[in-house]
């Protein structure tokens, strides 16, 4: 074969995949329409199943996407319609699906059976530094004389005590939970892991609190194969997820959340960087106005999270109020918005709270120092008001086995903060 005949063959040959290619990829349209009054419905999300594809609805309802697989399963989702999963075989034609308006739509929930909540843990000598939940075991980090004496102290949900510490020859600063479900008493320099033996609670390992810093800490979950990280930007207001194969060290990118109103705004103005940058006080009363200003006020810290529940990665972005559902292996299953501007209910936190046992996500509103609870349904991404907190403005919320947790400093009583727990009606 003479030189420009291998040519040509080379060329009828590359055409020729070129050729399978461009028909191997699938081109699906359509348009979603109210099967009520059969008008356009926008901003419906479509996913793929099993993959990473998906698209939302133009104002008409429209929408387009591309695949390279045949059939494909499509999820159809909107706030106040039913969910539709509808196979697809045929990309030749365009495709006309019909969303029926749910039976209820979201609606502000009158509570008429209120549970007060009860006083965990009081000590007229004792306040509450810090505390955690784990395994329906509540862990009490308590200190009196301004920190010269502390002591961790662990009681059962039901408010029996089960183990304490002894005082401690630190100063703590606070307790943390790791992805691994192990305890730990922050200092200033150091992190001591808790052990649970018998009734009485050690701290059998200490750790440099950089290093930990640089390991464990911004671990936000795990699987018996991977540990999946949360990691902030230095601006903290891009936060990605990713994680690392526990034998091989492998690391893969899971999702990215950005808050992109905030970004736009520092794009016009970027002399907001340099504070958006510092992670320390600066010198001078001026540039700490200023920094305070750019860090607690103008830019707050994106606080989007990824929950492990059940066999689904959960990534809360909490800079647009929407939820993205991906199966353990990485892959995006459908994405949900949530209804946080038809509450009615105040402001909303930007704070999600999970019941490990229960398995339920939820959110919180504040209005006027009311602290209301939401529960997030992952099916359809409503949201339905569970209970108000009796006391204005509580710290450090949390959610654990149907009962709302939380620190409180009762007026009158001095720095004594006291722990409650309150009941929810599911």
């Amino acid at each position: 074969m003479t030189l420009l005949g291998k040519r040509i063959a080379i060329l009828l040959i590359l055409a020729g995949f070129s050729l399978i290619a461009v028909a191997q990829k699938q081109h699906f349209h359509g348009q979603v329409l109210d099967k009520v009054t059969h008008t356009g419905i926008p901003n419906v999300n479509i996913s793929v199943a099993g993959t990473k594809l998906g698209c939302t609805t133009n104002q008409n309802g429209e929408f387009s996407f591309y695949t390279h697989d045949l059939p494909v399963n499509i999820i159809v989702s909107h706030l106040g319609f039913e969910t539709r999963r509808i196979r697809l075989d045929n990309a030749e034609a365009g495709v006309t699906i019909l969303l029926e308006p749910a039976a209820s739509m979201l609606q502000e929930v009158e509570i008429k059976a209120v549970i007060k909540p009860e006083l965990f843990f009081k000590d007229d000598k004792y306040s509450i530094l810090d505390y955690e939940v784990d395994s329906s075991l509540v862990y009490l980090l308590i200190y009196r004389f301004r920190l010269a004496k502390s002591e961790l102290l662990c009681k059962s949900l039901d408010g029996d005590t089960v183990a304490r510490s002894g005082t401690f020859s630190f100063k703590p600063t606070g307790l943390f939970l790791d992805c691994l479900g192990s305890l730990h008493v922050l200092s200033q320099d150091s992190v001591y892991q808790v052990s649970l033996q018998k009734d009485t609670l050690i701290l059998p390992y200490v750790f440099d609190i950089q290093k930990f810093y640089s390991t464990l800490f911004d671990c936000a979950a795990s699987t018996d194969e991977w540990l999946i990280f949360r990691k902030e930007s230095s601006d903290h207001l891009t936060v990605d997820f990713y994680r690392i194969h526990r034998k091989t060290s492998q690391k893969e990118y899971l999702a990215s959340v950005r808050d992109e109103a905030k970004m736009q705004m520092l794009r016009r103005n970027p002399s907001d960087y340099y504070f958006l940058q510092l992670d320390t006080i600066p010198d001078g009363n001026r540039n700490m106005a200023e920094w305070a200003w750019v860090k607690k006020i103008l830019y707050k810290p994106n606080s989007s999270v990824l929950y492990k529940i059940g066999d689904t990665l959960t990534v809360f972005n909490t800079t647009n109020g929407s939820l993205d559902l991906y199966d353990l292996n990485g892959w995006f299953n459908s994405g949900l918005t949530i209804p946080i501007q038809q509450t009615g209910a105040g402001d909303w936190t930007k704070e999600i709270y999970f019941d490990d046992i229960a398995h339920v996500p939820y959110t919180s509103f504040l209005k006027n120092g009311k602290f209301t609870l939401y529960r997030i349904d992952l099916n359809t991404g409503e949201l339905k008001v569970m209970l108000s907190a009796l006391h204005a403005f509580p710290f450090k919320p949390k959610v654990h086995q149907n009962f709302l947790l939380y620190l409180y400093d009762i007026p009158g009583t001095g720095d004594n903060q006291h722990l409650f727990r309150q009941k929810i009606n599911n």
